[in-house]
């Protein structure tokens, strides 16, 4: 039992790590898209921007999450 506990609790630190892994990278993304030299398309950036989007909320998602 205290095994199961302690492998619980390791993919639970697994999942919150990579969603603040996931959230880092969507920042990093549209952070990239904005500084960019010289600008972008605005058909391009409007894709990294929805990119970024995914990534982030994946992160929060991921975690907020508790598994069970």
């Amino acid at each position: 039992m205290f095994g199961s506990e302690a492998s619980d609790m390791r993919m639970n630190l697994f999942v919150r790590l990579a969603g603040v892994v996931f959230i880092a990278l969507g920042v990093l993304l549209a952070f990239f898209t904005v500084t960019t030299t010289p600008p972008l398309i605005s058909q391009v950036s409007s894709v990294f921007y929805l990119i970024s989007v995914l990534l982030a909320a994946s992160g929060v998602v991921a975690a907020l999450a508790k598994l069970q």
